[in-house]
């Protein structure tokens, strides 16, 4: 008897074949089934052996992930594969024609993707410098993500998606059952898995502070990361936010579909009573209007900042207990007028970036004037458009600006806009974060400064979907940062394999 898996998903694409989210356009005709086919058995992929490497190579595996040799055959067969970019237009189309057939095909490309996307993680970590990744905190990073791949590889194995006829080039549209149970069955089951990867990766973030923490020790202490873990961190943090858009935005339609009258589970809103920043949730509602999945095409940018605002003073009275923090004023330039402003964003990811920037304004300005003071010079923040239909957010503060000799790398992992001398509780972190359920974000467990990765991430999240984030400070002044944010519509995941 065929399970519900086996009889919904009968068809799979091979590597390398663009897949979009809107259409199921896949190499049906010869698609099939292989069973029983475990993670570690050596029959365990169609293709050739000549595309692994050798087996020197494999023992860095041994030693940190004690994976069997099929094992680490399989991560290095499927993360030659190519990522699939994920194009926002069609992220929205397929929120806005939503239904079980519809999810099921998205469930599929998922179901070859992020097998891709977690491999190439794995190998990203094995390529670190020895006395980094020998260190706990990496060496739990590369064990979570090399689990991860497994339980998703497996799901695919056991779903008999294995494609077996790479020279055929007919395409036809994907033919799904009728049974609608069945689908409802597959998308489910799906669910929990991802939600348990989900999960899983709550403590990512912390593990690479800590783990650079530790190497920075080793190396003595030196001012910062070497250009080679700064480009490492930036690859690797960037293919774990598409990981986390790809994952998310699948759950919340998911929510949306099956539970059209209830909140998204993935959704959290920040409130005076405590920050939910969005490092790990993947929306952020801020008003009444259809999200599409994680996006909402139209979000009121005044109400998000707002949020971030509460986020950012939280944290602010959480560090300083009884300093009243500075206050948020926006502002509309002559081209918006007294319009509300509303954008297509995900807002999870504007959400960060705001609480970031607006998190370390308070904290310089209240540094700056004195932390005796029942009030300060107001944060300024801007709304403008550009030419090319964006939106400007300027962020402009009288902080004191940053000293001269950080100036050269404010967008360096590890670096912070507080003293350096600040000592992290990681344990305290990693276990606050644990504890946390998935609907609640990290950020207001981490420090108000010193952890130094608020700025670098930002910068990432911004340039993900083609927007920038720059920063001009005057030391004595203040500092000016700048959002430039495209229309979501027209632009794709920059993705570098």
């Amino acid at each position: 008897m065929r399970t519900a898996t086996q009889s919904a998903l009968r068809h799979v694409h091979p590597r390398n074949t663009p897949f979009s989210f809107g259409s199921c356009c896949l190499f049906s005709r010869t698609a099939t089934y292989l069973h029983n086919r475990p993670l570690s058995s050596a029959s365990a992929s169609p293709f050739s052996q000549q595309h692994l490497d050798d087996s020197d190579d494999q023992q860095h595996f041994h030693s940190h992930y004690h994976l069997k040799d099929a094992d680490i055959q399989r991560i290095k067969l499927v993360a030659s594969r190519a990522q699939t970019p994920l194009s926002i237009a069609q992220c929205i189309k397929l929120g806005e024609s939503l239904s079980t057939k519809s999810l099921l095909k998205n469930l599929i490309f998922l179901n070859r993707e992020l097998p891709v996307r977690f491999s190439k993680r794995i190998l990203e970590l094995d390529n670190l410098p020895e006395e980094l990744k020998k260190t706990e905190p990496f060496m739990n990073l590369a064990q979570n993500y090399s689990s991860s791949f497994q339980a998703l590889q497996e799901y695919s194995d056991n779903s008999r998606l294995w494609f077996l006829s790479p020279n055929t080039y007919h395409r036809e549209e994907v033919e799904l059952d009728d049974n609608e149970g069945m689908q409802t069955a597959v998308q489910k089951e799906y669910a929990d898995l991802l939600q348990t990867v989900t999960n899983r990766h709550k403590q990512d973030v912390v593990f690479m502070a800590h783990g650079i923490s530790l190497f920075k020790q080793y190396q003595q202490n030196r001012s910062r990361p070497s250009d080679e873990i700064q480009r490492f961190l930036n690859s690797f943090n960037r293919g774990r936010l598409g990981i986390r858009i790809m994952v998310g935005h699948h759950l919340a339609l998911q929510s949306q579909l099956f539970h059209p009258t209830q909140p998204s589970f993935t959704s959290s809103l920040p409130t005076s009573k405590g920050p939910s920043p969005a490092m790990m949730g993947l929306a952020v509602s801020t008003t009444n209007s259809k999200r599409v999945g994680i996006i909402e095409p139209q979000c009121d940018i005044e109400a998000l900042i707002n949020n971030a605002t509460q986020s950012a003073q939280f944290v602010f009275f959480q560090h300083y207990n009884t300093v009243f923090p500075p206050n948020v004023h926006i502002q509309h330039s002559k081209d918006i007028g007294g319009q509300r402003v509303r954008f297509p964003v995900v807002p999870a990811l504007l959400h960060h970036i705001l609480f970031e920037l607006l998190k370390n304004s308070m904290r310089a300005t209240a540094e700056f004037h004195g932390l005796d003071k029942m009030s300060y010079p107001d944060i300024e923040v801007q709304l403008s458009s550009d030419a090319n239909g964006g939106l400007q957010i300027q962020i402009k503060d009288h902080g004191g600006g940053m000293p001269q000799e950080k100036l050269a790398h404010p967008f360096d992992y590890m670096f912070t806009t507080g003293s350096n001398t600040v000592c992290i509780d990681f344990p305290s972190i990693l276990n606050a974060v644990e504890k946390k359920p998935q609907t609640s974000a990290t950020s207001e467990n981490l420090p108000l400064c010193g952890f130094g990765f608020g700025l670098a991430t930002s910068k990432l999240y911004a340039r993900l979907f083609g927007g920038d984030l720059t920063i001009q400070s005057i030391p004595g002044s203040g500092t000016e940062a700048n959002i430039q944010l495209c229309r979501l519509e027209d632009q794709i995941e920059q993705v570098k394999d």
